[in-house]
């Protein structure tokens, strides 16, 4: 079971990279602190998500779904599941669902590499709400596909440069600029 204790504890040391990273690290942090119910699908507000930006080794390249529902390219990911053993153990199962790659996290001590929070539009028996997603880095070395068609349309690696170009979202290009800074320089802790 997931515990929001242990995760204040993990991003109270997160240095956040440009100003939006900091207002959403401070809304997760507030979130976590007075929401009941953090990791529940039915919290109006919205809910705590895993995601994870999976690199090569070497950061040359980095895996990303074009989501069904929202129609851009997104690193893996999504919400908690009861079983789920942290948000960390979220975001591997989701790269593996929505991929088939099996991905290594970059961090052992569970850590956050990245944070996001970001709207979720209403669809039939869901209103509008909010993500506050746990971002983590992780590599794999099998570069083989297999999506999951019900999530995703494709899924592909991409350079950094061919992210922007195809116009991913500027926290993802965020996120995959510093996987790429963290992945070529080899470190494997210390944010």
């Amino acid at each position: 079971m997931i515990e929001a204790g242990r995760l204040i504890a993990l991003l109270a040391h997160h240095r956040a990279a440009d100003p939006e990273e900091e207002a959403s690290l401070l809304k997760i942090l507030k979130f976590l602190s007075l929401s009941p119910g953090p990791f529940d699908r039915a919290n109006a507000e919205g809910h705590i998500t895993g995601s994870a930006v999976v690199g090569r080794p070497g950061g040359t390249a980095f895996l990303l779904v074009h989501h069904r529902r929202l129609d851009r390219w997104l690193q893996p990911g999504g919400h908690t599941d009861p079983e789920d053993a942290d948000v960390l153990a979220t975001a591997l199962r989701e790269v593996l669902e929505e991929t088939g790659v099996r991905a290594q996290p970059v961090d052992a001590g569970g850590r956050p590499f990245d944070v996001d929070v970001h709207p979720i539009p209403a669809r039939k028996g869901e209103p509008e709400h909010l993500h506050f997603d746990l971002r983590f880095l992780a590599t794999a070395s099998d570069t083989d596909l297999t999506p999951h068609p019900e999530e995703t349309r494709e899924a592909r690696w991409f350079t950094v440069e061919e992210a922007r170009a195809i116009g991913a979202d500027p926290s993802v290009l965020r996120a995959l600029e510093k996987a790429s800074r963290l992945l070529s320089a080899g470190a494997t802790a210390g944010r």
